[in-house]
């Protein structure tokens, strides 16, 4: 056993299957209509009111008013939602007297409809947990 030379196996067909595999890839690339390239956030330039409506929208699926996009059922945060709003409280403290009319109107509204989206989902947990130990919500002490 010596005496025979002892043969290296090389094999050089993965490289073959690879350079295959970028002339696909090449081609395919080609056939596509070329498309022009724009990243998402270029699409809408960042403003006030999308930084507020961004976090309204945060804070309505907190409440469970809005429901994320691959959710099978509704989750209510009310720390979480109350965290936002708490945010925007903070932002409007921040911003007194930098925003425009439109800009103050639009932070003012939005506050308003989830503060009081805020309280009456409160009111609404609130009775539930009643009725699940089975006390009238309704019954007047």
């Amino acid at each position: 056993m010596a005496d025979e030379e002892k043969k290296i196996i090389i094999d050089e067909d993965w490289k073959s299957q690879v350079q295959r595999e970028k002339e696909e890839a090449r081609k395919k690339a080609e056939e596509q209509p070329e498309q022009e390239e724009k990243p998402a956030a270029a699409a809408e330039e960042a403003s006030f009111e999308g930084l507020v409506s961004g976090l309204s929208m945060q804070a309505m699926i907190a409440l469970g008013v809005l429901a994320p996009r691959d959710a099978k059922e509704v989750q209510v945060d009310l720390r979480g939602a109350k965290y936002v709003i708490d945010l925007l409280i903070v932002l409007r403290d921040k911003t007194k007297g930098n925003l425009t009319p439109e800009e103050q109107g639009y932070l003012a509204e939005s506050l308003a409809d989830l503060q009081q989206t805020y309280v009456l989902r409160s009111q609404q947990l609130q009775e539930s947990a009643l009725r699940q130990a089975g006390i009238d919500p309704n019954l007047k002490a």
